[in-house]
């Protein structure tokens, strides 16, 4: 019995201590000379994306060259999604699930713009595309599916520059 009260009492103990916070990184260089865009455009640029699961919540940091803010498609630059997104590429099925709505977040540099967000709620930025996925959804898909960070402009509205996801790294946040 007193076995029994021992194991019973550990496992309380390791129910109430909290899941460690995960950070997972990806990257992606971006171009116009590889699929989907294809453009040919000289533009380029990297982004890292880093997901915090115990959060729910997306950190991106984005540096674009040779494209101009003024280059971005207007219609969606206005519009709340934005003319950066995430697509979701499975067969000939293409989804937005996440999208990099305009406004103080960019910033234009000397030979193109930056894009910095802190804290980004998935299910708020999910709400604006209409995603059906739940946020254990997107992880899922961004392991597991292409997924592409496409720059739209008014050029190319299809997008003229994107680079497909990569998982980079993953850090476990020990709990305090």
């Amino acid at each position: 019995m007193r076995a029994l009260i021992f194991a019973v009492a550990a496992l309380g103990a390791c129910a109430s201590t909290p899941a460690p916070a995960t950070q997972i990184h990806y990257t992606t260089t971006l171009s116009g000379a590889q699929d989907p865009t294809n453009t040919g455009s000289a533009a380029t640029g990297t982004a890292r994306i880093d997901v915090d699961t115990a959060t729910q919540t997306i950190d991106a940091q984005i540096e674009i060259h040779g494209l101009q803010m003024s280059a971005l498609s207007a219609h969606l630059s206005h519009a709340p999604m934005g003319p950066m997104h995430l697509h979701r590429y499975q067969g000939d099925d293409v989804t937005l699930i996440l999208p990099f709505p305009m406004g103080s977040t960019y910033v234009a540099t000397a030979d193109g713009f930056t894009v910095t967000l802190h804290h980004y709620a998935y299910t708020d930025g999910a709400a604006i595309v209409q995603s059906g996925l739940s946020f254990d959804q997107f992880l899922a898909a961004l392991d597991h599916d292409p997924i592409f960070l496409n720059i739209h402009t008014e050029r190319f509205g299809d997008g003229e520059i994107s680079g497909r996801l990569t998982r980079a790294r993953t850090v476990v946040a020990l709990p305090r």
